[in-house]
């Protein structure tokens, strides 16, 4: 491959890259809150399960109940303590792809690119 196949494949891959990984990075710098829930959380089991032992808590007098709060497309279930620190547990996690999917859309970007140089 000559230099400039070379840099395409490069600037193509890293393209793919900043493509997949720009969602991700921008969804992690999202708050998580209880107002940030579409009411999509109903459809998740763990998510209306927390939900429900939130209301029981509060009826029993719980100082610190649980909720449901979202975040970058992520749903958890929270708790605050004393402090007014928010400890959370993963529910439904929006992932981004794993590095074995971003390789093979670099191969597959090559692979293409070398079949329209031929």
């Amino acid at each position: 491959m000559n230099r400039s196949g070379a840099a395409i494949a490069f600037l193509s891959a890293t393209m793919i890259l900043i493509v997949f990984a720009a969602p991700s990075a921008m969804a992690k710098s999202k708050r998580v809150s209880g107002s940030n829930c579409s009411s999509d959380w109903v459809n998740n089991e763990s998510a209306m399960q927390c939900f429900i032992k939130g209301e029981e808590e509060a009826r029993n007098g719980v100082k610190h109940p649980h909720y449901v709060a979202c975040g970058g497309g992520d749903i958890f279930c929270c708790t605050n303590n004393d402090r007014g620190d928010v400890d959370c547990e993963a529910l439904a996690v929006a992932r981004p792809p794993s590095r074995n999917v971003l390789i093979r859309a670099i191969l597959a970007a090559q692979k293409n690119r070398r079949a329209t140089a031929r």
